[in-house]
């Protein structure tokens, strides 16, 4: 599977930021190929809280996604779930010239799709430490360096009111990250490796995921 996203935020006040993010996706799945447009995801974030201390900040923030059924769930492979899904997380951390750390638990509660099939709800832990090892001014670029530590798990899958067989369970991956900054731009990219899972009856691992993200701030 690929995937690209167009992503858009904008902050309301200095605390309070609205996004929305429009996928494309390519999939294969035993010799079928399906792309197109998947669903698009509304989200919002809150800084509930805040600490400035020499130096550095600690902060909090809740945050809300609601995914829409945008994308086709009559295709082989599906491009989207076909149901309406809300994630719901709390988000805290650290941020000073030399050292990051931050740390996230979300919940994400999925809607029953087409044909009365409804994915399993997933929850996610997320531990991240960072470190920026050159000290640079505003005007020179600038890297992080990032080591995640992600926890998933999903619950069975249901159709009609029966669970699914091969569905569920949960994996860890470890996931070293760079993140590149230049003035207003920014770029992003990390690899997740999964080193331990416990997946319900008989399916598939991840191998790896890769990620990488251009950003522009106006």
């Amino acid at each position: 599977e690929y995937k690209t996203t167009i992503e858009a935020n904008y902050g309301l006040t200095a605390d309070w930021e609205i996004g929305i993010e429009a996928p494309y996706s390519w999939k294969e799945l035993n010799g079928a190929n399906a792309n197109g447009i998947g669903d698009i995801t509304l989200d919002t974030k809150y800084q509930f809280w805040g600490l400035n201390v020499p130096s550095a900040q600690y902060k909090a923030s809740a945050l809300l996604k609601v995914k829409l059924p945008t994308g086709k769930d009559s295709t082989t492979p599906r491009l989207g779930s076909g149901s309406t899904d809300v994630t719901a997380g709390l988000v805290t951390g650290y941020e000073s010239r030399r050292w990051y750390w931050f740390s996230s638990g979300v919940y994400k509660a999925n809607g029953e799709g087409s044909g009365n099939f409804t994915k399993g709800d997933r929850q996610s832990l997320n531990l991240v430490g960072g470190v920026r090892p050159v000290l640079t001014n505003y005007k020179e670029p600038d890297t992080v360096l990032m080591l995640e530590l992600n926890w998933e798990n999903a619950g069975r899958d249901d159709l009609a009111g029966v669970s699914v067989a091969n569905t569920g369970g949960w994996e860890l991956f470890v996931s070293p990250v760079i993140w590149w900054t230049y003035r207003q731009i920014a770029v992003r990219g990390g690899v997740q490796v999964s080193v331990a899972n416990d997946l319900n009856g008989n399916q598939p691992a991840t191998d790896f995921r890769g990620r990488a993200e251009l950003v522009y701030h106006f």
